[in-house]
């Protein structure tokens, strides 16, 4: 049994696995920059412990960080409480696809797992959209290379700032109207994120369908993603575990 994280810059999950590649328990949490190993020890055992088993049960931890002040302390926590060696995975990990960045060390493990799992899930020639505090967008060619991508602000942080910068904008959840012209202001917000963002997903992906002339699959995954692909016009699919999964197969080839 191995443990894996997904640490991203607002929330972390945490996912318990078999042999397979999904995990069979995850646990999300809010990703604190603060929090020290002792305290992240304590939490991770006692996930395990509810879920059934003890501690001594794992035989590995592996992790994919966008935030780089937690990976220490990750590490830390996995010597003391595991007595393993935290397998943090980047670009030099070994992958079953190509990078082809003009910087390979500024590319995100969160992009690089889910790459990985996209390309063992479903194959090449594809679009891998992942919604989160920030949105990307990355292309992965038929041949198996990453040919690299766009960076967007996600969802949830414009939200916030929108709220955040404006005395009479109030802040809202993310979610589909009841009609495209809202008539009160909450709808009206409302109803310019939820298309407002629509229309840029489709409009990337209409872009990059052209940049390349090519016609590929796309993957969504992300908190917003069944949203987000419930409502497009192309046909998508959506992988909320695509970027756990990446974290195992990665785990496997390298260890």
């Amino acid at each position: 049994m191995i443990i894996g994280f997904d640490i991203g810059n607002t929330n972390t999950t945490l996912g318990l696995y078999n042999k397979e590649m999904a995990p069979f328990k995850t646990y999300r949490y809010r990703t604190e920059r603060g929090i020290t190993s002792d305290e992240l020890g304590l939490m991770v055992t006692g996930f395990v412990r509810n879920t059934g088993y003890e501690p001594e049960k794992i035989k590995g931890l592996a992790l994919s960080s966008v935030v780089n002040e937690v990976i220490e302390g990750y590490k830390n926590m996995s010597r003391s409480f595991f007595s393993c060696e935290m397998y943090e995975i980047d670009h030099q990990s070994r992958l079953s696809f190509k990078i082809n960045y003009n910087n390979p060390s500024e590319l995100g493990p969160d992009r690089i797992v889910n790459a990985e799992a996209a390309l063992r899930e479903h194959g090449g020639g594809c679009i891998i959209i992942d919604i989160g505090t920030a949105a990307t967008f990355c292309v992965l060619l038929k041949d198996g290379t990453f040919d690299g991508g766009l960076i967007a602000p996600g969802i949830g942080i414009t939200i916030n700032a929108l709220a955040s910068n404006t005395s009479r904008l109030p802040r809202i959840i993310f979610g589909k109207p009841d009609r495209l012209i809202a008539r009160d202001t909450v709808n009206a917000i409302k109803s310019g994120f939820f298309y407002g963002w629509l229309s840029l997903v489709e409009g990337i992906i209409e872009r990059i369908k052209k940049e390349y002339n090519e016609n590929f699959k796309i993957i969504i995954t992300g908190g917003y993603g069944s949203l987000i692909s419930g409502n497009i016009p192309h046909p998508c699919i959506n992988d909320p575990l695509l970027t756990m999964k990446g974290i195992k197969y990665i785990y496997d080839m390298n260890i």
